[in-house]
Order: structure tokens, then C-alpha cells, then sequence
């Protein structure tokens, strides 16, 4: 079954429309809305219910109806769910209502008046930075990581280079906005929604309400990260309303809700001092790396982790130098974003690779090729990483398929090429795996079904198909008798979440584990009437039909989390991505005509979907290049309509060539790995298409207009 492109298990109902998402169920209970803030920064002085409006009819929550914390634990305790004395940006919940008709919500919302005393806002780094106002500790950093490896050189015999380079929000757009429905039965309730880790909010409503709470994931229509940690908010929303209505509640965002208030992709700002030689061989590098994690924490310092972690690439270099700092800020939480920190970090490295190339006059292929790591190369945290060596083998393919050198060289006016070189660590970083223990159990069942429970969601990404490719593979059976449907807390095996593209190279590799205890278990067979002979016998003698693995780090992973020293993934993805961008003469469009997408991720199980991973990973990376931008204005999100907020087009997309080196080892993450390269691969080839320097994305026709004049 491995390597094979089968047919995805929910394509025919997600072709002809018949699979059901949340807003889709049959219900027949309360509508929830949620009452904001209007201001970014402020104290509320009083909630006015206006006398002559009936609220007889709604369900009417504040702080005071939560039994347990007000707090949505992530990774600090800062973020309440629903604000009771400050608030830290517009858009912050305050208040929530329940009502059978959603066009009364509207209505009731403009009859409830509050009253702010409103303090000075934080709107960027810089703001957060001089300490305008103090919004978090007493200087506003959430993190600090600083870290260094290796000798310093004699700096005098080398020559410098000193760049800034900027990456914007992105918002995840999914195709089905934030949505979550609480059952109400006999004072029980089950909450159901669109979520990629049921598990996180569990979490979050035994925080909540000082009990477990059975969640199950509905069909979901997309995530990117951008329900991973938001969706235990909407939870505790549904929670909180069916309790107090004894109703069932359903609460779905409008596109514009979701765009305007949920988490996006951190804004980074990035300092990048190189020292090198004549030939453009690096000796030392500076970093200064800046994150904006807005009005509350979430899960900010991991993805300032991985940013750090990937700031250098994976060059060779003889000193490194990273100090990061993570910001608050008055605008809504950042978050999760398929690449987590590795796209602004991987932008910064590798726009500067450019720089330096064209700082010395010379190619940029020469400036890469010099800096390969070797075998006795070190990471940015003083670790040997095994998949240095096949960096030079996906380059060099790279090089040769997409005619670099030649289509550098002998550049046509108004088009130029690009690349990116790099890598992304699979599972969570430095200690994270451990401290998950991740399970998962497979179950015998008398016909011979093999049934996957675990809390691995799929959220288009192809998990329901994969997982159990790789299950029945390990088992030599057929596909269409292992089992494996959306989770329910109280009935799966807590696998971790669906995020950091650990789900095939964690979670897959402990399926393996569990497939090879069953297949122990059952003794020899040789096809699927002896197979099922097998499980019979071993039935009747034995009770259990469960089958658990636990995650256990690898002997060869070695982390210090004090320290940030050490190797901090189980394993890299590799890629090497090349653009070719043609800007009009007349309006400065830029135009993305070619790419060229290699990657390593070891064993592919689905080459099929896999294509289709590399293909969406592209697009929006061209969309963070070229097109999306999320317009703050005095805290607000001012666009926050697909009118406005502009993303490419299938129209805007470019002819793409997608390889996958050939391998038979141990499947890696592919999940992040294309949302890395693109946006510094096009802003590479922008650069040699016009001869100026692109270091802000998204990078806009005005912007190209402006520099080449």
C-alpha cells in the first residue's frame, strides 16, 4: 500500500457534496454570537443592557457563569475567555448570546452599550519594543532565546553584510470558517466542531469547567494551523451557552468574524550581519529575530522556537549568533500557521544568501554551493544533523532540472529565476515529543477489521487515507478493512495533535510499532482467508484485541531546553524550490511563470497526495510573496472580506514542476514543508528580474514600481 496513489477515502463525498460539516448537521437549538471589544487597549468602566430592548428571549453569558478557570491555557496562563476587566484588543469576547434566530443576535447587539477607560495601544514591534505602554511582565516579551555556536573568527579579515528583512500576517483561509456545536443532554454535553487537536480542547474546557468534557472532531474544512488552538475557545463558547440554556448551541463564524478576530501567521522582523569571505564562504552570522505574537500569548514562544531553530538555514558556518525576542502587542493573538516560524525565518536566510551573492557579484548558486554543509557540519544549535547529507544531492537536482545557471546568466529583460534551499524539522521541537507520550491503538475486531483510534484528525490534508495505508501495508492486508474515522475523546487514544507534519512521521511510525505487535500476536499467514483464520484463533484464546504503542524519544535525539542546545527534531524534510517571475513593463505586475519544487521526505506514502501538499503549500507561499496582506488600522483588521483580502488565483498560479526524491527511508514530515521556500524563492528571482532588492513581503506591484523608479 505504501508508495501507492490510492484514492483519498473522502473524495467521493467531498466531490459530490455529501459529506457534512459542522453548519451542515441537522439542529434544531440556539444560535451563539459573541460581544466584542471595540477598543485595543482599555479598562471596561460598565455593560449597559438597553431597557427597551427585550432580552427575555436570549441566553446572556459573562465570566461570571464559568465554574473553573477563566483562563485558555496554552502555553501561558494570560488569556481569559472572556474578558472581565481589561481588554487587549478589539475584537476581544466580552459577552456571549444565544437566541433561535441569528438576525435577533444582530439586533440584540446594538442594544448593549460598554463603557471603556482606554490606555495607550501597542500596534507594532517597534511600539513594543520602546515600551509605550507595559501589556506584558514589565517589557513586553513574551520569550527571549538566545543562542550561539562555534568559535568567533577574526573579523577583520572578512567582509560584511548588514540587512533587514520583513514577513507580514497571514491569514489561514480555510475553506470552513471556525465552528463548533455543544449537545445538551440531561445536564451532559458533547461538544463537536471543526478543530485539528480534540485532545487541546478537552484541555481547555477541563480548565474551564473542572471536569472532562467529550469532544469530537466534525468533518473539518481546512486548518493550517488555524485550529489548533483557537477552536478551544469556540468550545468553551458552546459549552457555556448550552449550560446555561439547557440547549443545544451552535456557534459559526461569518468569513468576516473569522478573518477579522481569530489567530494568523506572525509578523517577523529580522536582522541578518554576515561575515565572509571573497568567494562568499560565510564565517559568522549575527541574527536579531523579532516576533509579534499580539494581545496574548498562544503559542507564540514554540513558534519563535522554530523560527530560531531554522534561521540559518542549514549552512555550514563556522560562528552563529541568534537573539530572538517575541512581542505583545494590541492586536488579536497570533498563532499557528502551517510553516510555524520556519517561513519567515527560511525568508530571512535566504533572501541574505542573495544579497550576498550580489554584494560580491557573483552567482548565487556559487554562494550556496560554498556553504553546503558537510559531514562535520553543525547546526545553529550545535548539532550534528543526519539529514545534511542529502542537502547536496536535492540541490545539485535542483540546479540541473530548472537550468538555473543558464536562465541566471543569460537573464531576458523584465524575467528573472530564484531559488530557495532548505529544510523543516518534523514533530515538536526539542522536548515537546517527549513530554507528549504520544499513543496509539489499533483494535482487532472478530471479522478481521483493524480499527485505527486514535486523536490524529484529518483536515484535508489526507490523514484518513494515509494512516491507514500505512497500517495495512505493515499488516499485508487489504485497505478497505482498516477503520479509522474523525475522533471522540472518550474513545481514542490521545495521539497528539494534527500539527508540526508530525502526523505521518510520529504517529505513523508508532502505528507501525503497534501493527508489528498484532502481527506478532497472531502468528503467520499468507493471504486474507488465512489472515482472518488467524485473528479467529487468537480471539478465542486471548481477551485483549488492543494493540498500544507510547512514543519513546530516539536514543539519538539529545536536547537541552535550558540551554537550547542540541538536535531538536526527530528529522528534516529537505527542499529546494526555484521560481521564474516576469514583471510587466507598463503596470509592474509580477507574474510567477515557473517553479520548480524538489523535496525529500524519505518513503512517500501517497505520491498523489503528496503532489497535492507541495502544490497548495506553493500557492500560498506565492500568496505571502506576492498578494496577501492583513491592513491594520489603529487595531482594527480594515480587510477582512475576500474582496479585499487578495489571494491568488488558479489563473495566478504558475506551470509547477513537482519531484520527490526516491527513498526507502523512514517517511518525514511533508505537511509545512512547501509553505517554507516559495515566498523567498519568488522575492529571489523579483530581485534578479529588476535588479532591486525585495526584503518586505508581500510584495506588490506599487512596491516594484517604486523601487525600480
Amino acid at each position: 500500500m505504501v508508495g501507492k496513489s490510492i484514492t483519498r477515502a473522502d473524495a467521493a463525498s467531498k466531490a459530490d457534496g455529501s459529506l457534512k460539516y459542522s453548519d451542515d448537521l441537522e439542529f434544531h437549538g440556539l444560535y451563539g454570537a459573541v460581544v466584542r471589544s471595540s477598543v485595543a487597549y482599555g479598562k471596561i468602566l460598565s455593560i449597559v443592557f438597553d431597557e427597551g430592548f427585550d432580552f427575555s428571549e436570549f441566553t446572556v453569558v459573562d465570566y461570571r457563569d464559568i465554574d473553573g478557570k477563566n483562563i485558555n491555557t496554552i502555553l501561558m496562563d494570560d488569556q481569559p475567555f472572556l474578558a472581565y476587566e481589561k481588554v487587549r484588543h478589539i475584537g476581544e469576547p466580552i459577552l456571549l448570546l444565544a437566541h433561535k434566530s441569528k438576525e435577533a443576535l444582530v439586533e440584540a447587539q446594538k442594544h448593549i452599550d460598554i463603557e471603556y477607560e482606554t490606555f495607550t495601544p501597542l500596534f507594532s514591534i517597534k511600539d513594543a519594543l520602546e515600551k509605550k505602554s507595559i501589556i506584558f511582565g514589565d517589557d513586553n516579551i513574551y520569550k527571549k532565546i538566545n543562542t550561539k555556536k562555534g568559535k568567533e573568527p577574526d573579523y577583520n579579515t572578512l567582509q560584511s553584510l548588514t540587512k533587514t528583512y520583513k514577513t507580514p500576517h497571514q491569514e489561514q483561509l480555510y475553506l470552513e470558517p471556525q465552528s463548533m456545536i455543544a449537545y445538551y443532554r440531561d445536564g451532559d454535553i458533547k461538544v463537536l466542531g471543526s478543530m485539528q487537536c480534540p485532545f487541546y480542547v478537552e484541555s481547555a474546557l477541563e480548565n474551564l469547567t473542572g471536569k472532562k468534557v467529550e469532544v469530537e472532531q466534525a468533518n473539518t474544512g481546512g486548518a493550517f494551523g488555524g485550529k489548533e488552538d483557537y477552536p478551544s475557545i469556540m468550545a468553551a463558547f458552546v459549552y457555556l451557552l448550552s449550560k446555561k440554556s439547557k440547549q443545544d448551541v451552535k456557534l459559526i463564524y461569518s468569513r468576516s468574524e473569522d478573518i477579522a478576530f481569530t489567530t494568523k501567521r506572525h509578523p517577523a522582523e529580522m536582522e541578518y550581519k554576515s561575515y565572509f569571505d571573497e568567494k562568499g564562504k560565510l564565517h559568522a552570522l549575527h541574527i536579531k529575530l523579532f516576533l509579534d505574537g499580539g494581545a496574548y500569548c498562544t503559542l507564540t514562544p514554540v513558534v519563535q522556537a522554530r523560527a530560531v531553530l531554522h534561521s540559518a538555514g542549514f549552512y555550514d558556518c563556522e560562528y552563529i549568533q541568534v537573539d530572538s525576542y517575541s512581542l505583545a502587542t494590541n492586536t488579536p493573538p497570533n498563532g499557528a500557521f502551517r510553516g510555524f516560524g520556519a517561513p519567515q525565518a527560511i525568508f530571512g536566510i535566504e533572501r541574505h544568501m542573495d544579497d550576498i551573492a550580489r554584494y560580491l557579484s557573483i552567482s548565487p548558486m556559487s554562494v550556496r554551493e560554498i556553504n553546503l554543509p558537510t559531514s562535520s557540519s553543525m547546526s545553529v544549535t550545535d548539532a550534528k544533523i543526519d539529514a545534511y547529507r542529502g542537502v547536496r544531492t536535492i540541490f545539485e537536482r535542483a540546479r540541473e532540472k530548472s537550468d538555473f545557471d543558464k536562465k541566471y546568466e543569460s537573464k531576458n529583460a523584465n524575467r528573472g529565476i530564484g531559488m530557495a534551499l532548505f529544510m523543516h524539522g518534523g514533530g515538536f521541537t526539542g522536548i515537546g515529543e517527549t513530554l507528549l507520550a504520544s499513543e496509539v491503538l489499533l483494535v482487532l475486531h472478530p471479522s478481521g477489521n483493524v480499527e485505527i483510534k486514535i486523536g490524529s484528525t484529518e483536515m484535508g490534508q489526507g490523514t484518513l487515507t494515509a494512516l491507514p495505508q500505512i497500517v495495512a501495508d505493515r499488516l499485508n492486508i487489504p485497505i478497505d478493512i482498516v477503520q479509522y474515522h474523525t475522533p471522540n475523546t472518550a474513545k481514542v487514544a490521545n495521539s497528539g495533535p494534527t500539527v508540526a507534519s508530525r502526523t505521518v512521521m510520529i504517529v505513523g511510525e508508532l502505528l507501525i510499532q503497534s501493527a508489528d505487535k498484532l502481527r506478532e500476536a497472531i502468528g503467520e499467514y499468507s493471504d486474507i482467508s488465512s489472515y482472518k483464520e488467524a485473528v479467529k484463533k487468537y480471539l478465542d484464546l486471548n481477551q485483549t484485541n488492543e494493540f498500544r504503542t507510547t512514543y519513546k524519544k530516539p536514543q539519538e535525539i539529545v536536547w537541552d531546553e535550558e540551554k537550547f542546545y542540541g538536535n531538536g527534531y526527530d528529522g528534516y524534510s529537505l527542499g529546494c524550490y526555484v521560481a521564474e517571475v516576469e514583471v510587466d513593463p507598463v503596470d509592474y505586475q509580477v507574474k510567477v511563470k515557473e517553479f520548480y519544487a524538489f523535496n525529500d521526505v524519505g518513503k512517500v506514502v501517497n505520491p498523489l497526495m503528496a503532489e497535492g501538499q507541495v502544490e497548495g503549500g506553493v500557492a500560498q507561499g506565492i500568496g505571502y510573496a506576492l498578494y496577501e496582506r492583513v491592513v491594520h488600522e489603529e487595531g482594527r483588521v480594515k480587510n477582512s472580506r475576500l474582496s479585499d483580502y487578495i489571494v491568488p488565483l488558479a489563473s495566478d498560479l504558475p506551470k509547477l514542476f513537482v519531484e520527490f526524491a526516491k527513498s526507502d527511508a523512514k517517511s518525514k514530515g511533508l505537511g509545512e514543508l512547501p509553505m517554507d521556500g516559495p515566498a523567498a524563492a519568488v522575492a529571489n528571482a523579483l530581485s534578479h528580474a529588476v535588479g532591486c532588492e525585495f526584503d518586505t513581503i508581500p510584495v506588490r506591484a506599487e512596491d516594484v514600481e517604486k523601487l525600480c523608479r
